[in-house]
C-alpha cells in the first residue's frame, strides 16, 4: 500500500511529465515552420479542399460552392453589411478550409501584396465576391491599398502612443 506522500510525488511526476511531453510535442523551430509554410503555399489541395491561387480563382471557386439563389440574396444587402455578416460564417470557412492561418496559395498571394492579416484577407475576399456576384469590377488593387494603408496607420498610431522606457545615449 502506498503512503500519501509517495502518492503525491507520483502524481506530481505524472502531471509534470504529461505537461512536458505536451509542450515538447508542440514545439517547432522557426526553420520547421518556414519549411512547412513553403510546402503549403505550393499545394493545390489541403485536406482534399481545392486552394485558389489568386482572387480570380477564389471567385470562381466560391461561385462553384454556392447556390445561385444564395448568391442573388447577397445583392439585396449593402457590401459593408455582407462583409460583416459573412465574416464569421463564409469567411471562417475560407480561413479554415483554405488554410489561411498556416499558409496556403491564397493567403501567400495576399501576403505578397502586403495584406498579411487573415481578417483583412477574408474581408477582401468577401467584398470581391459581393462585387463578382453583382457583375462589378472587383477593384482588388483598391482594396489591397486600403488594407495596407489601414495597417500602416494603426502602426503609426501605436508608435506615437508608445512610451519610451529608457533612452540610451551613444556609448551606453
Amino acid at each position: 500500500m502506498f503512503n500519501s506522500n509517495r502518492m503525491k510525488t507520483i502524481t506530481i511526476i505524472l502531471c509534470f511529465s504529461g505537461i512536458l511531453s505536451s509542450v515538447l510535442a508542440q514545439t517547432t523551430t522557426e526553420e520547421e515552420y518556414i519549411k512547412k509554410y513553403q510546402e503549403r503555399i505550393k499545394m493545390t489541395r489541403i485536406n482534399d479542399v481545392y486552394i485558389p491561387s489568386n482572387t480570380e480563382e477564389a471567385m470562381k471557386e466560391l461561385a462553384r460552392l454556392t447556390e445561385e439563389d444564395a448568391r442573388k440574396k447577397l445583392l439585396t444587402v449593402p457590401e459593408d453589411t455582407i462583409a460583416s455578416k459573412l465574416h464569421f460564417s463564409l469567411g471562417r470557412w475560407m480561413q479554415l478550409n483554405w488554410g489561411m492561418d498556416e499558409g496556403s496559395r491564397i493567403s501567400h498571394y495576399y501576403k505578397t501584396k502586403g495584406v498579411s492579416y487573415t481578417d483583412d484577407q477574408i474581408d477582401l475576399l468577401l467584398r470581391c465576391f459581393y462585387r463578382f456576384v453583382g457583375g462589378n469590377d472587383l477593384r482588388e488593387d483598391d482594396l489591397v491599398r486600403h488594407y495596407v494603408a489601414l495597417r500602416k496607420s494603426e502602426a503609426d498610431v501605436r508608435k506615437r502612443k508608445g512610451k519610451v522606457i529608457k533612452e540610451l545615449g551613444p556609448g551606453k
